[in-house]
């Protein structure tokens, strides 16, 4: 699907861009730890490893864990006070975050210690994933993607094409996976990064109008395996593959007004959709949606984290450092953070 980019949606964009702090912030974090916490950053990112631990990350440096399954969050040094986009843990030991001025953090201790890792390239970095805790990818700026074979102790740029930006990177197992971006940029692999296909995204000007031509933003993307995968955007954009990315097929959810900011399909099916103001989720391999049942309301605020608790349910964090957890379901979410 490819949309016509007028000022007042380039405005949109921009403007909600900022509203989520993709930008360099220079506060320092207070020291805040209690079983019920007010977390005073904006979080965008969560993983859990297990039912019970877990990780997110946001602005200001902002790192988060929990040990008993979101109920109660402790708050870890991550060093930095740049903002932190995605959070990736391979393991309940190894994990990695990453974001603004090309920041990689690495953690061999659950968190209790994080060390910055070299970036090959300064690029804000939005998205991370480690599949085991030996490989993973990050991308960001630039259509830029890093690699790493080695846990980190070294990395290399292993795409780097126009310049737009890469939101989110997701993959289903070593060889597999997807990133996603701006003006619906798609890139697929299937060896490990040694080759990306480009299978969608348009960016043009034109010569008539001078009007901007292009795909829907967008924010996230779940990898399920080989075959399937998930993304989501702007103006309530869903899409999904069932054939390795040959063909994405545009979802009707009957969102058409709020932008999409994260995406998560757990083990059994279930796909979960978060973003401005609402929580919507299918159990029937989308053949019909539901609006979730939150509370309290996130009517006035966002969700851009989502994460599967391994079969125990969700966890969502977003705006003000809120946390929810979910059914199994993702039926109903209850606040876990004042």
């Amino acid at each position: 699907m490819k949309v016509r980019i007028t000022a007042k949606l380039l405005r949109s964009v921009m403007v909600f861009a900022f509203f989520l702090g993709i930008e360099t912030s220079f506060f320092l974090m207070p020291v805040v730890s209690s079983a019920e916490m007010k977390i005073p950053a904006d979080l965008f990112s969560v993983d859990f490893v297990s039912d019970a631990k877990g990780w997110a990350c946001g602005r200001w440096g902002t790192i988060i864990h929990t040990a008993d399954g979101g109920n109660s969050w402790t708050y870890q040094k991550s060093l930095t006070d740049y903002t932190l986009s995605s959070i990736s843990f391979a393991d309940a030991r190894h994990g990695w975050a990453v974001g603004d001025g090309g920041t990689i953090l690495h953690t061999q201790d659950g968190g209790q210690t994080w060390k910055k890792q070299a970036n090959p390239s300064p690029v804000f970095l939005m998205g991370v994933t480690f599949v085991t805790p030996k490989k993973g990818w990050a991308v960001g700026e630039r259509t830029t993607i890093v690699h790493t074979m080695d846990g980190g102790q070294t990395w290399q740029v292993q795409f780097s094409g126009e310049d737009f930006i890469l939101r989110a990177v997701s993959f289903a197992d070593e060889l597999n996976g997807w990133a996603v971006g701006e003006y619906g940029f798609i890139y697929n692999t299937k060896d490990g990064g040694a080759s990306w296909t480009q299978q969608g995204g348009k960016f043009e000007i034109s010569m008539d109008t001078g009007d901007i031509i292009a795909g829907n933003y967008l924010f996230d993307v779940s990898a399920v395996d080989g075959d399937r995968a998930w993304a989501v955007g702007i103006e309530g954009h869903v899409i999904r593959t069932a054939d390795g990315g040959q063909t994405w097929q545009v979802m009707d959810t009957g969102i058409v007004n709020s932008h999409l900011l994260a995406v998560a399909v757990d083990k059994s099916g279930h796909i979960l959709i978060a973003g401005k103001g609402l929580m919507i989720y299918s159990n029937d391999n989308a053949a019909r949606w539901h609006h979730s049942v939150v509370t309290p309301s996130i009517e006035y605020g966002w969700l851009a984290g989502l994460a599967s608790k391994e079969g125990a349910g969700f966890s969502a964090v977003g705006r003000d450092g809120c946390v929810y957890l979910g059914d199994r379901e993702g039926k109903a979410w209850v606040k876990a953070t004042h």
